[in-house]
């Protein structure tokens, strides 16, 4: 399977990225491809109610029409992240599409402190079943709490897809360990390029990757330019490594079965 990453500096203007987007996956098509977080409409916003002009019904928005048409051409799945406006509550979103259809969307549950001025946190963990294989979706700073991707896995995921807003390299260590502890390859999509607000300067990074099930990066993008990158992926093959053969069962084994140490009372 061929896995990628679009890294790319994201306007505040959505044709503007429709258009780097298209751009770039004429020149490498691929089967599964993962944009950045908000990567329709940029990441500083003012206020909540200038987020809000911004942000997009999903399904039924703008960027959703785009991406589905894409993924039709192309016959591919596209995972891109978004603003999403429900009612009067605005969601960090990820969304899901593949060969012309949307599969679903996936709300960010651990928000840093800034998106909590602007957004409301999801709830449930993103989960996609595309022809047969599962996709583990998340955003960001969800990469810096083990059990979202831990639960992925349980349930059955075999490629996880990350996407970032970030300027350190931090997140793209933590990327590297969530692949390695669960024997699962991971796409991490980060964007580039500066966005101001009076108090405030963001430089974000890039340092997309592919890693393969053992953490080892197959491909990666240099950092503050834009990219892409597409490789061959084996996807599912991993059951195990040198110290354990069926790695999933050691894993299902963390379901509320196993109990925790008490000391011994004097």
């Amino acid at each position: 399977m061929k896995v990628g990453y679009i890294q790319y500096d994201v306007s505040h203007r959505p044709q503007e990225n429709f258009q780097t987007i298209q751009r770039y996956l004429e020149q490498q098509p691929a089967d599964v491809v993962v944009l950045p977080e908000l990567c329709t409409c940029g990441y500083l916003f003012e206020s909540r109610a200038h987020l809000k002009k911004a942000a997009e019904l999903v399904p039924h928005g703008e960027t959703v029409d785009f991406m589905a048409a894409l993924s039709a051409t192309h016959h591919c799945t596209i995972v891109f992240g978004l603003a999403e406006l429900d009612g009067d509550v605005i969601y960090n979103t990820a969304a899901v599409v593949h060969s012309g259809r949307y599969m679903g969307k996936y709300r960010k549950i651990h928000l840093s402190d800034l998106e909590k001025q602007l957004f409301a946190p999801g709830t449930a963990n993103g989960l996609f079943e595309i022809e047969g294989m599962k996709l583990g979706v998340q955003i960001c700073f969800d990469l810096w709490f083990p059990e979202v991707t831990r639960d992925q896995v349980k349930q059955g995921a075999s490629l996880l897809c990350a996407l970032g807003n970030f300027g350190g390299e931090t997140t793209c260590h933590i990327a590297r360990t969530r692949a390695v502890e669960n024997l699962t390859p991971l796409v991490l999509c980060n964007r580039v390029g500066q966005e101001k607000l009076p108090e405030l300067d963001a430089d974000f990074l890039g340092r997309s990757s592919v890693m393969d099930a053992r953490g080892t990066q197959v491909i990666a993008a240099p950092a503050h330019q834009q990219a892409a990158g597409f490789c061959e992926l084996n996807i599912g093959q991993q059951q195990g490594n040198a110290i354990c053969r069926n790695f999933q069962e050691e894993v299902q084994r963390h379901n509320g079965t196993i109990g925790w140490f008490e000391p011994t009372q004097r």
